[in-house]
């Protein structure tokens, strides 16, 4: 009996412990996520890992909210989650209660997030909202586009063609941000494959244009490869937030997916102040080039680029 008394007195020590190591108030968990967001050994993590993972997690979330919750209320809260060593939330922080918060940290409690690199480790995310918040039908739920975070305080999205599916996983194995590629197929197996990337500062000495430089780097790299590719120019493709991507189309350029095929590409160059955003098309059977072209116009012309100073952000900024 005494060693039973010994060791529950024990873990009670432990729990008061580690009850002990966590924020005491929603003020202080806000302050200790600050410092984490700034800190040499923790803000690369915030930026590259835990930021994306929340946007591409919880944009779909907050529709889904959006679409179910009755008489949604759209006026901003703000939380911290406390992120244990293995990922899982060990406890949350709010300002105020709506019944968006409500249903958004419904699925956050129980989510298990990217390891950090200390624990705990303070996920603080400020949400705002405008009149006309985003995707507020179902149909638009099914549906959310792919969201990509930036890591220089920026995120982007594409159009979703009707038949095909994205996938940020099958994407980072083979080096890209996003793959497109039609529903029930894969990045390998696929005959046609859209992917997106974002290219490198084109200039290293100033130049006037960087768009043109980005091009002529690309299609550099790619007659070195392929120095018998065919490049014409295609009609530019106008995007939703008004930007005019450049397009390129390449005959008989090497499969990046398999060197031994040739195919035929078309490539979309998006200029930003922050980044330049590279979509490429890439199809093995010239059969299905008009329906390919097609969606890949699509994903280019659902593109939007938001910076924090953008309205009806879904996820948060930090400025």
């Amino acid at each position: 009996m005494k060693a039973f008394r010994t060791i529950c007195i024990f873990l009670l020590a432990v729990a008061s412990s580690m009850a002990a190591d966590l924020a005491s108030s929603f003020q202080q968990a806000v302050a200790l996520a600050e410092a984490q967001e700034k800190a040499p050994a923790t803000k690369d993590f915030f930026n590259q890992v835990l930021l994306p993972y929340y946007a591409q997690k919880y944009a779909p979330v907050l529709q889904s909210c959006f679409a179910n919750v009755k008489q949604p209320d759209n006026s901003p809260f703000s939380f911290v989650a406390a992120i244990g060593s293995a990922g899982t939330v060990t406890r949350l922080y709010d300002d105020h209660e709506t019944n968006l918060s409500q249903c958004l940290l419904a699925t956050l409690k129980n989510d298990t997030f990217p390891a950090p690199p200390q624990s705990p480790y303070y996920l603080h995310i400020d949400m705002k909202f405008t009149d006309d918040p985003p995707a507020t039908s179902a149909a638009s739920t099914a549906g959310a586009p792919p969201l990509i975070v930036g890591p220089n305080k920026y995120s982007y999205t594409f159009g979703v063609p009707e038949g095909w599916e994205f996938n940020f996983e099958q994407a980072r194995q083979h080096g890209a941000a996003l793959a497109f590629f039609p529903k029930g197929g894969s990045f390998n197996e696929s005959s046609s494959v859209i992917y997106v990337n974002e290219l490198g500062d084109p200039c290293s000495d100033n130049c006037l244009s960087p768009l043109s430089q980005s091009i002529a780097n690309t299609l550099r790299e790619v007659k070195a490869g392929s120095p018998t590719v065919e490049i014409t120019a295609a009609e530019p493709v106008r995007t939703k937030d008004r930007a005019k991507a450049a397009v390129r189309i390449l005959k008989g350029a090497k499969d990046p997916r398999n060197p031994e095929f040739k195919d035929n590409e078309a490539l979309a160059f998006i200029e930003h102040d922050e980044t330049m955003i590279l979509v490429v098309l890439t199809t093995r059977d010239p059969k299905t080039w008009d329906q390919d072209y097609a969606a890949f116009q699509q994903i280019v012309a659902g593109h939007k680029f938001f910076t924090c100073d953008s309205p009806n952000l879904a996820v948060p900024c930090r400025q």
